[in-house]
C-alpha cells in the first residue's frame, strides 16, 4: 500500500516537466473520443451520449487590440456504442464473471461450460466539436467518426485500438473582432494574432479531412489497476488556414500526440482512489519541414479522484481535484445519479497569471453523460473495474 501512494506521488509530479499551454478543455478526460479514439466503446453498458460545454475567458495576446478580454465557448457532444456480443460490459474484471452467471442481465456474457467465449468487442461513435463566440475572428467545427476494437483474451487485460475520420471547417470573420487568445481558441486552424490589425477586416474558410489513430492497454487485480493509452492525430498534415490564401502560402498541420495514465488503488474500506495523468503535444513533424507557423502547444494534466465503494443510495457524489502543468487548480465534483445519469462539474483558475501569462485562461465547465445498459455505478464493485472513463 505504501508503495502504491508514492507511485502515485511520482506519476503526480511528472507534470512539472511539461510546460506550455494548451486550447482544449479542462475536463478532456470527459471527451475521451476526441482525446483517443481507441477509447471509443470504453464504458459500461451498451450506449453512451454525452455533452461537455465549456465557457472561457483570458488575456488579448495582442496588447494593442481595444478589447483585452477575449471569451470562446467549447461544447463537445459524442454517442458511442457497443457492437454484438460483449463480456462483463468490457468495464469489470471478467476473471469474477463466473460469480454472476446465474443473472441473466446481459445477452453475450462469459457462462461456464460456454464453447466459444466472448474474447472482445467492436465500438463505434460520433463526435461533434465545436467552438466559437460573438466576438472571435475565427470559429471551427468538426464531425468525426470512429472505430474501436477492444479485446479481453487474458482474465484481468484489457486492449484496444481505434481509427477516427474527422472533416473540419474553419472560418474566418475579422468584423465581429481581432481579439485573440491561442490558449482558449480551439486550435487545428490557423490565425496569426499577429496580423490582427492588418487594414481591413479579413475573411475566409478551409475544410480539410482528417485521420486520427489510437490504442490502449490496461490490467486490474483486487489491489490496483492501470492502463496506458495514446494516440496520434493530423496523420496527413492537412492545410489548415482559415484565411483564403493560395496553397503555396497554405502551412500543413502538425501532428499532435496524446498520451494517458491511469491509476487505481486500494485507499480504504469507504473510498477508491483513481490518478490520471493525460498529455497533449501539438506541432509535432515526424521528418523535418517548413513552417511559419509554429504551435507547438503542450499541456499535462494531473490530478486525484475520491470514489465511495460503498455508496447508501442511488445518488453518488464523488470528488477530484485537477492541475494543468501546476499553473492552474480545478477542483472536480463528478455526480452519479443511479445507472443512468452522470453530471460533472468543474473550474479551472490560473494560479498566478503574472508570472505565468500564457495561463491567463478561467473555464467553467459542465458535463452530462447518460448511459443505457450500465450494470453498476462508479461506485459499486470499485475494485474489480477496468473502466473509469
Amino acid at each position: 500500500m505504501k508503495s502504491q501512494k508514492i507511485l502515485i506521488v511520482v506519476l503526480f509530479l511528472i507534470s512539472f516537466n511539461a510546460i506550455g499551454q494548451n486550447a482544449r478543455f479542462s475536463q478532456i478526460w470527459s471527451a475521451p473520443i476526441q482525446f483517443n479514439p481507441a477509447l471509443t466503446g470504453r464504458f459500461d453498458g451498451r450506449v453512451r451520449a454525452s455533452v461537455l460545454s465549456s465557457w472561457q475567458n483570458a488575456i488579448a495576446q495582442d496588447s494593442s487590440v481595444s478589447k483585452k478580454t477575449v471569451y470562446m465557448n467549447h461544447q463537445n457532444v459524442s454517442i458511442d456504442i457497443k457492437l454484438g456480443k460483449y463480456r462483463s460490459s468490457g468495464d469489470e474484471n471478467p476473471q469474477n464473471q463466473m460469480d454472476n452467471d446465474n443473472e441473466n442481465v446481459e445477452a453475450g456474457k462469459d457462462k461456464s461450460g460456454n464453447k466459444k467465449k466472448v474474447t472482445g468487442y467492436w465500438g463505434t461513435g460520433f463526435n461533434y466539436y465545436t467552438y466559437s463566440h460573438e466576438t472571435s475572428p475565427i470559429t471551427a467545427k468538426f464531425y468525426s467518426l470512429s472505430l474501436a476494437r477492444h479485446f479481453y483474451t487474458k482474465s484481468n487485460r484489457l486492449f484496444g485500438f481505434g481509427v477516427q475520420f474527422t472533416n473540419a471547417n474553419g472560418v474566418l470573420d475579422e468584423s465581429k473582432g481581432k481579439a485573440f487568445n491561442k490558449e482558449i481558441t480551439g486550435g487545428a486552424f490557423r490565425y496569426p494574432y499577429k496580423y490582427g490589425n492588418a487594414a481591413g477586416d479579413r475573411s475566409g474558410s478551409q475544410t480539410y479531412t482528417d485521420v486520427n489513430i489510437g490504442a490502449y492497454y490496461g490490467r486490474v487485480t483486487e489491489s490496483v489497476m492501470f492502463e496506458l493509452g495514446g494516440a496520434m492525430h493530423h496523420l496527413f498534415y492537412p492545410k489548415y488556414d482559415a484565411s483564403d490564401v493560395e496553397d503555396d502560402d497554405n502551412p500543413s498541420l502538425r501532428h499532435r500526440i496524446t498520451a494517458h495514465s491511469l491509476l487505481r488503488v486500494r485507499f480504504n474500506d469507504q473510498w477508491g482512489l483513481v490518478q490520471k495523468n493525460m498529455f497533449w503535444k501539438e506541432g509535432l513533424y515526424l521528418r523535418s519541414r517548413n513552417t511559419d507557423d509554429n504551435l507547438e502547444i503542450t499541456a499535462f494534466w494531473a490530478g486525484l479522484e475520491l470514489y465511495r465503494t460503498d455508496p447508501k443510495g442511488k445518488i453518488n457524489p464523488n470528488f477530484g481535484f485537477y492541475t494543468r502543468n501546476f499553473q492552474t487548480m480545478m477542483p472536480y465534483l463528478n455526480l452519479t445519479c443511479g445507472r443512468i445519469i452522470n453530471i460533472r462539474y468543474s473550474y479551472e483558475h490560473p494560479i498566478n497569471s503574472i508570472r505565468f501569462p500564457a495561463y491567463s485562461a478561467k473555464r467553467n465547465e459542465v458535463s452530462l453523460i447518460v448511459t443505457a445498459g450500465r450494470q453498476t455505478n462508479p461506485g459499486t464493485r470499485f475494485y474489480k473495474k477496468l473502466n473509469f472513463w
